[in-house]
């Protein structure tokens, strides 16, 4: 078993609000603090005041001393307490680790670059395997009430921008693949979040016929945190059912 130590001080507080999209409100050792929040998302079945998170100060200089890490939400469909990653770097940093140690499916440890250089800005990463692989990560933490994992929880030009890129360089040879990190352990499977991004869910269905890879991978995330398994990747999904948990 592999465990990922990304948390090297954890500090526990209670979730207050969201006054703006990177920051949070929250209570620690009985003081409020404006942390960091580093999810772009929406977070609406999240950011429920009341929760308890996991921060730690930060390790770089910035306008807040805390940076949100990981949330209490409920497991589908029994309700348990479980965490959910709410920091987005997860995926990329846990992705490295897992290359590094030859445990994700189907991935190979292999030398490789971080955000190499392409034609429309950089990807992720660049694998040197037989042949060149090129690999985006993107971070998922959004289920539906059908446990599906979704993706994106916001509307995504970027994410639709590094998908045609993908299609471009398989189009010129080279081995491409988009990776969802499913950042929470109760994930069935996962399927774009069509009434959200309706370009990005077309795209993707574009790019698995053009050739490259998709593939999702599931994680108990934690203070410690821990590669699950892979899982199904649906892209003809029933239209959405609602968010799990479900919020007001």
């Amino acid at each position: 078993m592999h465990i990922f130590n990304w948390i090297e001080n954890p500090e526990s507080g209670i979730f207050l609000e969201r006054p703006n999209r990177f920051t949070a409100l929250v209570r620690i050792n009985s003081e409020k603090h404006l942390v960091y929040l580093p999810d772009p998302g929406r977070l609406r079945e999240l950011m429920i005041p009341g929760a308890e998170v996991i921060v730690e100060k930060r390790r770089n200089s910035g306008k807040t001393n805390y940076d949100l890490l990981l949330i209490k939400s409920l497991k589908f469909p029994d309700k348990e307490e479980i965490f959910v990653s709410c920091d987005s770097r997860l995926s990329n940093k846990f992705f490295r680790f897992g290359l590094d140690r030859n445990i994700f499916e189907p991935f190979k440890k292999v030398a490789y670059r971080t955000e190499p250089p392409v034609e429309n800005g950089r990807l992720d990463f660049l694998l040197y395997e037989d042949s060149p692989h090129y690999v985006e990560v993107k971070s998922v933490n959004l289920l539906d009430t059908d446990g599906v994992a979704r993706f994106p929880d916001a509307p995504t030009k970027r994410g639709s921008k590094h998908l045609n890129e993908l299609i471009r360089l398989k189009k010129a040879g080279y081995k491409t693949s988009i990776v969802f990190m499913v950042n929470r352990e109760d994930a069935l499977e996962f399927s774009p979040f069509e009434e959200m991004d309706p370009l990005f869910s077309e795209t993707l269905i574009k790019a698995k016929k053009a050739g490259v890879n998709i593939i999702a991978l599931k994680n108990r995330p934690g203070i410690k945190t821990e590669h699950l398994n892979r899982i199904e990747v649906n892209l003809y999904p029933r239209s959405f059912p609602g968010y799990w948990p479900t919020f007001k």
